[in-house]
């Protein structure tokens, strides 16, 4: 009985003993306010987050599903070139987020409306212009209503000769109308593109559909009224196909589409379609008065608009004087694609004209 009550004794103020239970009874309290805590930080993270655990649900997550626009603060530097522009910008988008956010409201919505409305616009003044006016009296020399008696005042002959050539020019005229607003609507759409190479080549596209088109537009121009000149006609296509040539190879180079070269790129594509002012000049002087006075005056309302377009774009005028107001409407780079696509139907609808009435111009030498 003694042992017995030694044992209870030394069982009671065995501090081992108690340790070990006491140890034991806070490693499973400690263990299970882990768990809590683990369980309640889980909760906040699903709250904030969402529960993100399979690919599937990835995709069709609430970050997904959002387009969320971001202000000049969060977005890097690439995505925002004009310190103008606060708000309304994209980032980080899959391509089906780049698609959706076509048929958004952000800062690039009308860049991208704009040239999308025009490379419409294009399809259908140059579908009726082939099919009701071009082609007809190039093939058939047919007689319409439509404005083709004076085109088809050339002989079958002389028809004969420029047929093929004339049609090559208005092929390129069209193509670079319809690949610049094609590449234009394409790239500001995939600006905030997650993939960095997406964007780049984006980039290079629509630099371009630039190109493209201000080389095609100086080709009917010079074919028509330097027909009797060919030393003249080949030396301003030549002029044209060499700032051609530099406006294809540049993009490929990365630093092109470094901000930093933006200077040089915007003195690029101004010599590039200023040069033209050279053969207008030219066309003026060798010319009838008569003649040359309708041809000088569309080509040269032409070049005014895309005078006064690259001025808003250089000087980033309006949002210059009022930073953040423009962000959505009406900024200079929007200003400065209506400006684009004006000259561009201008000029289309000129050498349009130059070719109905083609009797006019110096053809048959």
């Amino acid at each position: 009985m003694g042992r017995r009550m030694g044992e209870k004794q030394h069982q009671k103020h065995d501090p081992g003993r108690g340790t070990g239970r006491d140890s034991t009874k806070r490693g499973r309290r400690g263990s299970a306010s882990s768990e809590v805590g683990k369980s309640r930080r889980k909760e906040t993270t699903a709250e904030h987050f969402g529960h993100i655990s399979t690919k599937k649900e990835l995709e069709s997550s609430p970050s997904r599903s959002v387009l969320r626009l971001y202000t000049i603060d969060e977005v890097p530097s690439y995505l925002c070139d004009n310190a103008s522009i606060l708000t309304g910008y994209r980032m980080n988008y899959t391509t089906e987020m780049c698609v959706r956010s076509v048929f958004a409201l952000h800062n690039e919505t009308f860049n991208i409306w704009t040239h999308l409305f025009g490379f419409v616009v294009f399809v259908v003044v140059i579908t009726f212009f082939f099919v009701g006016v071009l082609v007809p009296s190039l093939f058939h020399h047919q007689v319409s209503s439509n404005g083709v008696q004076s085109a088809s005042q050339l002989s079958r002959d002389s028809l004969s000769e420029y047929r093929w050539p004339t049609l090559i020019v208005f092929a390129a005229l069209a193509f670079g109308a319809l690949t610049c607003m094609l590449c234009s609507a394409t790239f500001h759409t995939l600006i905030p593109h997650e993939c960095p190479t997406v964007y780049r080549w984006a980039h290079v596209l629509d630099y371009f559909g630039i190109t493209f088109m201000v080389v095609g537009s100086f080709l009917p121009m010079c074919y028509m009224c330097f027909a009797c000149t060919p030393s003249l006609k080949w030396g301003y296509m030549g002029m044209i196909f060499f700032f051609g040539i530099g406006g294809i190879l540049g993009p490929c180079f990365r630093s092109w589409t470094d901000p930093s070269y933006m200077r040089f790129k915007i003195a690029f594509y101004v010599c590039m379609v200023g040069s033209g002012l050279i053969p207008i000049t030219h066309i003026y002087l060798i010319l009838p008065l008569n003649i040359s006075t309708a041809v000088v005056e569309g080509l040269l309302l032409m070049m005014v608009l895309y005078g006064v377009g690259v001025v808003v774009y250089v000087f980033q005028v309006p949002e210059v004087f009022y930073p953040g107001r423009f962000d959505i409407y009406l900024s200079s780079h929007q200003l400065w694609h209506i400006f684009v696509l004006a000259a561009a139907l201008v000029h289309f609808f000129n050498c349009a004209a130059m070719y109905v009435n083609m009797h006019s111009l110096p053809l048959n030498c």
